[in-house]
């Protein structure tokens, strides 16, 4: 909540119980304290008090109902100033857990509707749109709820028109409960969607004291919108600019993470003269992991060992790549390539070993058997599956099954056992070969 809009709330608590106390007390023993020495106190002074007029004992009775009915007052305020403060507690840790779900949310198309349906529900609004600046810097209309027309998906709001454009263009925002009266409304969103707007809050959505977007919301069910409401309203704004910048820059590099993979990819198989053999062994080895029973992260692990487990050679002269010592290194250079590279560096063991055999002669370390790691003697038989079927190998490519046989006989020697066997059960299972 903004800082000066909660104190206003709480010294509007405040006042109200003041007031009522007032009215409960002061008043009423004042008025008791002045008719008791002004008309009472002189006949029992005298000794007379059988005698005091009918209309003194009567204003006694109104002083009395009066002390009475502030009593009433006082606690009617005292209720309602509580009702009012557990009713504001009760949005304050629904604020809370909104807020962190915006925080666990991966995708903002998801983001953005979980923001709006928050919005509308904290202040009892009808309807409400979500707009953000795209790239170009156009303020798009990404989120409309309570109002249905497939004109406001994805239109542009143009400078001036409509409060949210003011909002924008100010940076304040704004609570019109009477839009007839204001000329900044604008009326053709009404006569396109078939929705009647009554009223309007609208605050907009700053990240790094930049502008990115707005959120308005019309026609509060029960009411009028009030400064607890624009409050509310401005605490889940400013969140969920934070969620909204941070979800499009994860986002962004998702993308460029996904682009220079696939250069990488790339470069690596033009070099070698081996064209999608990257991919088709990450598909072989994601099958025998899952025959496996891997995990998801040990699978994704796999995965990027596969499409780069070659990388090592763009370290290698193209000249020297004919030369068997040479080649030897590709598996350290490739370790060295990808390690540093945190997206990628819990795949480089995988890499460094794929070359080892399972009697111990491999290389570069001559580990053995479950010496290696599983990704590695998996990564091995892939790897030698699609090397012995591709048309661009350096040998005379053979059928899927004459592959699988040739991988049997090294099974125990140069291949896991367990891994070959998987390998068996998943191209079969997954119709690569018959039976």
């Amino acid at each position: 909540m903004q800082g000066l809009e909660g104190r206003d709330f709480f010294d509007n608590v405040r006042r109200s119980i003041k007031i009522s106390h007032f009215v409960a007390s002061i008043i009423p023993l004042s008025l008791l304290v002045y008719f008791s020495i002004k008309y009472v106190y002189p006949y029992v002074s005298g000794g007379d008090i059988s005698n005091m007029p009918l209309n003194i004992g009567i204003l006694l009775v109104l002083a009395v109902f009066m002390s009475i009915l502030g009593l009433i007052l006082t606690t009617k305020a005292t209720n309602s100033s509580i009702e009012s403060a557990r009713d504001l507690n009760a949005k304050l840790k629904s604020l809370f857990e909104i807020t962190k779900q915006f925080r666990e949310t991966l995708h903002l198309d998801v983001l953005l509707k979980k923001i709006m349906e928050s919005a509308m529900g904290l202040t009892s609004a009808e309807s409400g749109s979500l707009l953000l600046y795209d790239e170009q810097g156009n303020l798009k209309f990404q989120v409309n709820t309570g109002m249905s027309s497939p004109t406001m998906n994805n239109r542009i709001l143009k400078a001036g028109e409509g409060i949210a454009s003011w909002v924008v263009e100010t940076g304040q925002p704004a609570i019109i409960n009477d839009v007839s009266k204001d000329k900044r409304f604008n009326q053709e969103f009404d006569n396109e969607t078939g929705f009647k707007t009554r009223s309007v809050m609208c605050v907009p959505l700053i990240h790094s004291n930049e502008i990115i977007g707005v959120i308005e919301l019309r026609n509060k069910k029960q009411g009028f919108f009030t400064a607890q409401d624009q409050a509310l309203l401005h605490s889940l704004a400013d969140q969920a600019s934070i969620s909204i910048a941070q979800n499009r820059s994860n986002e962004r590099q998702h993308s460029d993470f996904i682009h220079i993979t696939e250069i990488l990819v790339g470069t690596q198989d033009y070099m070698e003269n081996k064209k999608g053999h990257g991919r088709r062994v990450a598909n072989y080895a994601n099958l025998i992991g899952k025959q496996l029973k891997l995990s998801d992260i040990a699978l994704r692990k796999l995965y990027y060992a596969c499409l780069f487990h070659d990388l090592g050679m763009l370290k290698i002269d193209i000249t020297e790549r004919g030369e068997k010592q040479k080649v030897l290194h590709h598996p350290k250079l490739g370790y060295d390539l990808i390690k540093p590279v945190s997206l990628w560096s819990d795949s480089a063991d995988i890499i460094l070993y794929h070359h080892e055999r399972y009697d111990g002669t491999g290389y570069p370390a001559a580990k053995k058997e479950d010496e290696i790691p599983l990704g590695s003697r998996i990564l091995f038989v892939a790897d030698t599956f699609d090397v012995l079927t591709d048309n661009n190998s350096y040998r005379k490519p053979l059928g899927f099954k004459a592959a699988v046989t040739e991988i049997e006989t090294n099974s125990g020697t140069q291949f896991d056992p367990l891994v070959v066997e998987a390998f068996k059960a998943a191209i079969v299972e997954t119709g690569i070969i018959n039976k």
